[in-house]
């Protein structure tokens, strides 16, 4: 059987708090993009929905398309078509958040002109008359600060999709030069049904920046607490579950197995900080007369409340343990020879005080103990202390019982 290591219930929790908290990061995780997918959802519908009301405001046909191609961008921007557009867009343009409505149509080849200023020529490289696939015919933008190139982006996939299917769709949040946008198309069709282009309808993305930013904010503070509040009750119940592991099934002190594991640890730190330790080696009088002149069950009790006696009598911070039989070993932390004495006779005192009430005896029972006591030294092992508190014993009960002692 492999060595036991006292730290096994701590690798448990290190373990167990690991496995929650990924868990829960997944959790998190998967409620802030549900959140993100429906907040991104719900305002891409509104884009989607003030696209299709706008739509049904533009009278748009292909004659109207065909003049504003011979147009250059000044002039366009000008027209009485463009200048209505503006004053029907203007109530919708006032809700909240909607930046941009515009109408474009979707042309083949050099039927459009890319109408680039001889002041730009030399910044994009392109002569005047650059053939395009896609034309702006009205628009809400103030495109004072706008030059050509910027009107225009040609594989932007969500519109792409719109001319496809020619039906209402909107688009994921998606950062552009004209800051984070959320767009809405909806098909503009000519009287007869023909299909003519588009109305766009982009949203900023502020708002819905802010509140996802408050989603995820909330959620990684309830993960904060969750882990906090989760990782302390992991705690607490990984030393519950696992205590019985270490106790002793009669006494509900440590086992022997615990003693040793907890003693070696308890040695080596206290030699790493230079703390003192001692070990209380306690046996009972004549306990072997209980058993023979009352039973073992009678023994039993004893045991028991002599065992309960020790902790109510031992700071938290102490370690009892049943080493063998009636034999006990109790390990002091931060306990040097003379307090470790004054613990003993303590304990010396409480044990002689009882009175043991047996089954079928009248007169009660008393008892005594004696205890050997041992302070930790830098030469000492784990097993030599306890050999040196076992040789305390062996001198209280050699001195008279009901007594402790110690052996340098």
């Amino acid at each position: 059987m492999g060595k036991i290591k006292l730290s096994s219930p701590v690798q448990i929790f290190i373990v167990s708090f690991f496995a929650m908290a990924v868990a829960l990061a997944t959790l998190g995780y998967s409620a802030y993009h549900a959140c993100y997918e429906l907040l991104a959802k719900n305002v891409g519908l509104r884009a989607q929905a003030t696209a299709q009301v706008a739509a049904q405001l533009v009278r748009l046909d292909r004659q109207l398309v065909a003049e504003m191609q011979g147009l250059d961008i000044q002039s366009s921007r000008r027209h009485p078509a463009t200048l209505a557009f503006k004053k029907q867009m203007a109530p919708l343009l006032q809700q909240q958040d909607i930046k941009f409505i515009y109408v474009e149509t979707k042309l083949q080849g050099p039927q459009i002109r890319y109408f680039v200023t001889p002041e730009e020529e030399h910044v994009f490289g392109q002569p005047p008359g650059t053939p395009l696939e896609y034309f702006y015919v009205f628009t809400s933008e103030d495109e004072s600060s706008y030059t050509n190139r910027d009107r225009y982006d040609v594989a932007d996939p969500l519109r792409q999709q719109a001319y496809a299917e020619k039906k209402p769709v909107y688009g994921e949040p998606l950062k552009s030069k004209w800051g984070e946008l959320i767009t809405g198309y909806a098909p503009i069709f000519e009287r007869d049904g023909q299909f003519v282009g588009l109305l766009g309808v982009d949203i900023s993305g502020q708002e819905f920046t802010k509140n996802i930013l408050y989603v995820r904010n909330i959620i990684i503070i309830s993960f904060g607490i969750i882990v906090i509040l989760g990782g302390f009750f992991l705690y607490r119940a990984v030393r519950i579950l696992s205590k019985p592991m270490y106790l002793d099934e009669l006494t509900k002190l440590y086992n022997r197995q615990y003693m040793k594991a907890r003693l070696e640890e308890e040695v080596n730190r206290a030699k790493r900080y230079g703390r003192p330790l001692s070990v209380l080696m306690l046996d009972l009088d004549f306990f072997k007369q209980i058993n023979d002149c009352y039973g073992h069950q009678a023994g039993d009790l004893v045991l028991r409340n002599i065992s309960r006696l020790l902790l109510l009598n031992l700071r938290e911070e102490d370690i009892a343990c049943r080493y063998g039989g009636e034999e006990m070993v109790i390990i002091l932390p931060e306990t040097d020879l003379p307090e470790a004495a004054v613990v003993a006779e303590r304990l010396r005192q409480s044990i002689e005080r009882m009175e043991f009430i047996l089954p079928g005896k009248e007169k009660p029972v008393k008892i005594t103990v004696s205890i050997g006591i041992a302070e930790l030294t830098r030469e000492d092992t784990p097993d030599m202390l306890l050999q040196r508190a076992d040789e305390g014993l062996y001198l209280a009960k050699r001195r008279g019982r009901n007594r402790y002692d110690f052996c340098q």
